[in-house]
């Protein structure tokens, strides 16, 4: 069995791994956008050419893991979860975690967990490369041409003083969906300065004039391209910036040559949601979150995470 070392600062060779996987999710560049974000901190783990990067948030008295966060997934050759997850449990590296969360895709090879999980719809362009604009709803190419007549251009940005005017419209985009709001202004200004900083980090912007009005986050980490975040002005999405945007974006993806455009998991309760993405030619499949429990206190934990989603 590999044996797994912890630690706070990423150990030698780890650059050049997440490098050699194209793991931008593992990667220095992206744990600090996180930390410089959010307050949180990194557990790196080594295990010979497999690695992972377990994000860890602090919940009130509680720590909480998210391995390969947003995504899920180990970096470099194949491993197996289990290994990893009983020695973090037997050597409980600083800081203690109440528990960690893996979210396994079903359009990658993960297997399933013997752990309780959660299951959401994911929704993805599984055959990026034999995808063709054509192919996709005919009401969603009507509204691209739309956009285009409407004098919209969209380009890619690495202008970190975009990142509060991005935030505005991610916020109107989640509270338009019902959704909570997750991440801050600082989050999109890290975000577009890893952008300047790497090719696969990309932030989309449509104008009209000199006005941003829409705006996609897009990573491609593997062979596989992430819709992070999107959104667009409120009093302006009847021109569709998000549909002329995300056509560029995959369009970008393909050529990058990207196997897989991921819509990322939709919320259960919004199946409108998941038909907007389906009508790009993509599929829907479960992704399951599976919580590995690491500490006697994980029912409190869990009692209090109960308790705030009633009440948010």
């Amino acid at each position: 069995m590999d044996e797994w070392t912890f630690s706070l600062t990423p150990p030698p060779g780890w650059p050049d791994l997440c490098e050699s996987a194209s793991a931008v999710f593992g990667s220095p560049g992206w744990q600090q956008a996180l930390e410089s974000s959010f307050g949180c901190k990194t557990l790196y783990a080594l295990a010979g050419n497999a690695g992972a990067a377990i994000t860890i948030f602090r919940a009130g008295p509680f720590s909480v893991g998210y391995l390969g966060f947003p995504v899920g997934g180990l970096i470099g050759r194949l491993a197996v979860l289990d290994p990893i997850m009983s020695q973090l449990a037997a050597k409980k590296p600083a800081p203690r975690l109440t528990c960690v969360r893996i979210a396994v895709s079903a359009f990658g090879s993960g297997a399933a967990l013997d752990h309780a999980s959660v299951s959401n719809p994911e929704t993805a362009i599984a055959d990026l490369q034999q995808w063709d604009l054509m192919g996709v709803s005919k009401n969603l190419r009507r509204d691209i041409r739309k956009a285009e007549r409407s004098g919209l251009t969209v380009e890619r940005t690495t202008n970190a003083s975009h990142g509060v005017v991005l935030y505005g419209m991610y916020e109107s985009a989640v509270k338009h969906h019902g959704g909570s709001l997750r991440y801050n202004a600082a989050y999109f200004s890290a975000v577009l300065e890893l952008a300047a900083k790497s090719e696969r980090v990309n932030v989309f912007i449509a104008r009209l004039d000199r006005d941003i009005i829409g705006f996609a986050v897009i990573v491609h980490h593997g062979d596989t391209a992430y819709y992070l975040h999107g959104g667009a002005t409120a009093e302006l999405r009847q021109l569709s910036p998000s549909d002329l945007i995300l056509a560029e974006a995959i369009a970008s993806a393909r050529s990058a040559g990207c196997r897989e455009f991921s819509f990322m998991a939709s919320p259960s309760d919004q199946p409108t949601l998941v038909r907007y993405k389906e009508k790009w030619g993509a599929e829907t499949r479960p992704l399951r979150t599976y919580t590995v429990r690491l500490s006697p206190a994980y029912p409190l934990f869990k009692a209090a995470e109960s308790l705030y989603r009633l009440i948010s």
